[in-house]
């Protein structure tokens, strides 16, 4: 059994529901900026969580240096599944499928975080957890079926189009998936790192993997944005907004609740960023999901709401002197899809914060 660091059991419910409803934003401002595309609006996000990162990592002396040092390749690992290819993928989901399917599947990742968990490291019978399992995969399937057979549209689009999209937010569910259990052993078997200093320094690495990526997607007219400049400053502001409050604030938030809680503990957090993406959708929409939807949301909602329910042991620190238990080591995922561009991502494009 992984160990957790000590501190208020709380506070770390406290930062993840806080990580979930910032998170919530990723869902949210892709809609709002008509014509530009995943790959830009993942790069605005990025290169501001990487300056911010920079300027922090400068004030932050020795330290942060020899963390960067030490743990590079982590830090560029997490930068890639947490953010650069989970939100890249996120995107292309909103752009293909709609906000409201992918913010549904994408809503998914604490249970997929429960049930992959629960096979590395079995913390429950599974009989427990049929009954959640099968609630949120018949509420996707409802949602999704109305959605792509147009029976219910909140996104035009053809049934490939649509259904690319759907693929492309499940792979950001894989990649979040893998990096939330990843983030969490890694901080468990790291108890000495400063958590808001490991968020700046995967800020950092997540700045430089997209640095690299722009002149492949320059060359491919991935970045190219809608005619005329009035959009410009719509995508600066959503850029600053994405990278120093759902990148960098959230991560730090995660981390937060990551070290504290088991991962299905804070896995089960990230239900806040679904509610939070729906709500703020369908808000900025000035629309109501109609009554077919509204069912298979609640059946999903249901699921998670059991598997939250369900005891789990409170982290504590091992005593003075005694060993921790082994940590969960997990394998490395499998070789990343191309970018686009993350989280959450892609939760990277990833997250929710890091989600995102």
């Amino acid at each position: 059994m992984t160990t957790h660091r000590p501190g208020p059991v709380l506070g770390g419910y406290g930062a993840g529901t806080a990580a979930g409803l910032i998170w919530g934003l990723a869902f949210l401002i892709p809609v709002l900026l008509h014509g530009w595309g995943a790959v830009t609006v993942t790069a605005g996000r990025y290169l501001a969580y990487g300056a911010l990162s920079l300027v922090l990592f400068a004030l932050g002396g020795a330290a942060l240096r020899r963390i960067a040092r030490v743990h590079w390749r982590p830090a560029v690992l997490f930068a890639v599944t947490g953010n650069v290819g989970y939100y890249l993928l996120l995107v292309l989901g909103i752009e293909l499928a709609g906000a409201p399917v992918t913010n549904i599947v994408i809503g998914c990742i604490p249970v997929s975080m429960a049930v992959v968990g629960n096979l590395l490291r079995p913390s429950y019978p599974w009989r427990r957890l049929a009954l959640p399992i099968v609630l949120v995969t018949v509420g996707m399937l409802v949602v999704n079926v109305l959605e792509l057979t147009g029976s219910a549209p909140t996104h035009t689009g053809s049934l490939t189009t649509k259904a690319l999209g759907l693929l492309a937010a499940l792979a950001a569910v894989v990649l979040w998936t893998w990096y939330g259990l990843a983030n969490a052993t890694f901080l468990a078997e790291h108890p000495e790192l400063p958590l808001a200093g490991w968020s700046t320094v995967v800020g950092l690495a997540t700045g430089a993997v997209t640095l690299a990526a722009l002149p492949l997607a320059a060359a491919t007219h991935q970045l190219d944005g809608p005619a005329g400049s009035g959009s410009l400053p719509a995508l600066v502001v959503a850029s600053l907004v994405l990278g120093i409050l759902v990148s960098w604030g959230a991560t730090a938030l995660w981390n937060v609740a990551s070290a504290r809680l088991t991962p299905t503990a804070a896995g089960m957090l990230i239900n806040f960023e679904t509610l939070a993406g729906f709500a703020y959708i369908y808000a900025a929409l000035a629309d109501w999901p109609p009554v077919g939807q509204l069912l298979g949301f609640a059946l999903i909602l249901a699921g998670v709401v059991l598997i939250v329910r369900l005891p789990t042991a409170t982290p504590t620190a091992p005593p003075s002197g005694d060993q921790p238990h082994p940590p969960l080591t997990l394998a490395a995922p499998p070789a990343a899809v191309p970018p686009p561009g993350s989280e959450r991502s892609d939760r990277a494009v990833t997250g929710k914060d890091s989600r995102p």
